[in-house]
């Protein structure tokens, strides 16, 4: 039977936006949607995970809650230090093997955490797996732009991030329903169903990877073409028979202008650290804004990045387009720290609307700036040794999260207004620095002891 209030047009219309909603947020390519859905089954899993880990050896195994603290923070520090000997690991032996191993060992790691009942197992397999974590970042980027190759590289990498936003918020909701049950039993299939999702995408890339020898060798034309896209990836774990021997490329911690790229980004990363770490404070302690309203400005931000990041990937198709969406991403993280300081001198209601207004802004230019720094960071990484470089990029966006906590607290918060205004001349001074250092290598940077002349092709 019909339902009588709401009518048959009105409701083909919702199904055929929503239809819409998902094939824009969707990758073009059939192997970067199955990317794409393997990282929303992924999320799912860690989301629950993250909600409910902590608590559970807190509460139901037993650990003093200090004692997990410190392992947390003794794993971050591990984590710092794995993406580079891992970046350099699929450099030699191919970034796709790496990154499925990878995955691989992380499903069989998690699993694990069903089986921990004594402390120091969990410590061990908690900084193991968070070093097998920080180095899958990076390679991830690698793969996509084996995979996908082109302008479908930042459209991919924005696809996957809108939706493990989503997956994350399901894994959230999933975990709540373990949390409300508070039995062994639910939080071990709560692990073993997280081990499961990293199987799954392990298999996706897999897949991909092994289609790879059937295809037509990577040459110039395809690499410049979109439309073959999986083509392009028969390269990403055997050497191009085309190719020039390549040139011994140096360290990229010898490398000054990629390196004042990563720290300026890093820093210009701090925008992370402002929102989910600095916020909740800022809005209890300076403003007259409702405490309630911290949960409903992290759910603007959440949904403004699942709607905005494919949108805004077009503009950095281009390493030329990703260079100037760097200026644009810094307008609305300046105003941002505006609205953040006038919220400090009114009342409740004008206070949350200014609290509102600066989210939105901070979430856009967070969007604009992620999705420039993904086509320069990889532009910038000389073909041999991406993998390595890219893994080297990822510790400024690492040194960011450990710092960035500790000057939200010790220095924003105290100054106020004034720490506002400081803020907005660090991300100015970042972003004039990741302006000038982005950009393409027009030659692979050489071992000091060899001469270079050979082009790199992107």
């Amino acid at each position: 039977m019909t339902d009588r209030h709401t009518p048959p047009t009105a409701r083909t219309s919702s199904n055929g936006r929503l239809a819409r909603f998902l094939v824009a947020i969707l990758p073009r390519t059939p192997a970067g949607r199955k990317l794409a859905a393997g990282a929303a089954v992924d999320s799912v899993g860690s989301g629950m995970f993250l909600a409910a880990s902590t608590l559970y050896f807190v509460t139901v195994v037993g650990f003093p809650a200090e004692r997990v603290g410190l392992v947390l923070a003794v794993a971050s520090v591990v984590g710092l230090l794995s993406p580079v000997p891992l970046g350099r690991l699929a450099d030699r032996i191919g970034p796709a093997t790496v990154y499925v191993g990878l995955l691989a060992a992380r499903g069989v790691g998690y699993a694990g955490f069903a089986l921990v009942h004594d402390f120091w197992p969990y410590a061990l397999l908690t900084c193991v797996l968070t070093a097998l974590d920080r180095g899958c970042s990076p390679l991830q980027q690698v793969v996509v732009g084996l995979i996908e190759g082109g302008e479908n590289q930042t459209r991919t990498m924005a696809s996957i991030r809108s939706v493990r936003n989503i997956g994350l918020t399901a894994g959230f909701l999933l975990a709540g329903a373990v949390l409300a049950v508070e039995s062994r039993a639910a939080f071990v299939a709560l692990f073993l169903g997280n081990a499961l999702t990293f199987f799954v995408i392990a298999t996706v890339v897999e897949r991909l990877r092994r289609r790879a020898p059937g295809t037509a060798p990577a040459t110039a034309s395809t690499r410049a073409s979109t439309t073959e896209p999986v083509a392009a990836a028969g390269a990403k774990d055997v050497p191009r028979q085309d190719a020039a021997p390549e040139e011994p490329v140096r360290s990229p911690f010898r490398d000054l202008r990629f390196m004042l790229f990563t720290l300026s980004n890093g820093v210009l990363s701090l925008h992370d650290s402002v929102l989910f770490v600095l916020l909740p404070l800022w809005l209890t302690t300076a403003t007259s804004a409702p405490t309630s309203a911290v949960s409903v400005l992290l759910a603007v931000n959440t949904v403004l990045t699942v709607l905005l990041q494919v949108y805004v990937s077009r503009f950095a198709e281009t390493t030329a387009r990703a260079l100037k969406l760097v200026w644009v991403a810094l307008l609305p993280l300046l105003l941002s720290c505006g609205f953040f300081a006038g919220a400090e001198h009114v009342s409740v209601w004008p206070a949350a609307a200014c609290a509102v207004l600066a989210v939105v802004l901070l979430t856009v230019g967070e969007n604009l700036h992620s999705v420039a720094v993904w086509n320069l960071s990889y532009e910038m990484s000389p073909a041999p040794a991406r993998s390595r470089y890219l893994a080297t990029f990822s510790l400024g966006v690492t040194g960011q999260q450990i710092i960035g906590p500790v000057l939200m607290t010790s220095v924003m918060l105290p100054l106020g207004s004034i720490g506002w205004a400081l803020l907005a001349g660090i991300f100015a001074v970042a972003a004039l620095v990741v302006r000038a250092t982005g950009g393409p290598r027009a030659t692979l940077p050489a071992a000091p002891s060899t001469p270079v002349t050979t082009e790199v092709t992107t």
